[in-house]
């Protein structure tokens, strides 16, 4: 279930439906210990609203951005990463200035709309992580 919780995080992971797999295989090979019709149709309509509240949500709230949610995460995670390697290639100093000179010019003028898109993101992020938090909390409480 932990695994589900971290793959909330993700954007193409399923996280909540490997928390409910997990609560099914546990169940399965354990036992459980009381089994509660109304928790089992809560954890359904915490999916139903992770899973597909969460892209519906992905998609309303970056829907007028003139930057692609691909690009936003794309070009801030290369840009770190290509930020580390020319450090690890020319040094601190020297390997951040020329990153900047030759990579970074391409990413400022987009610099507001791609952090707005990463914000509304991880707010999506934030639900999703939620619901398989409280997915979690009602398991171990009700059903284990």
């Amino acid at each position: 279930m932990l695994v589900g919780l971290l793959c909330t995080i993700s954007a193409k992971l399923p996280g909540t439906l490997i928390i409910l797999l997990g609560a099914a295989l546990y169940g399965l090979f354990a036992g459980f210990l009381t089994f509660a019709p109304w928790i089992i149709v809560m954890l359904i309509c915490l999916v139903v609203i992770a899973e597909l509240g969460g892209r519906a949500l992905r998609i309303y709230l970056t829907r007028n951005y003139p930057v692609s949610r691909v690009f936003s995460v794309n070009s801030v995670i290369s840009h770190v990463a290509g930020m580390l390697a020319s450090d690890a290639l020319l040094g601190p100093v020297l390997g951040l200035v020329v990153w900047e000179l030759v990579a970074g010019k391409t990413l400022i003028p987009r610099s507001d709309s791609v952090l707005s898109v990463l914000y509304r993101l991880a707010g999506v992020a934030l639900l999703r992580f939620t619901c398989g938090l409280i997915m979690i909390v009602l398991i171990n409480m009700y059903i284990m």
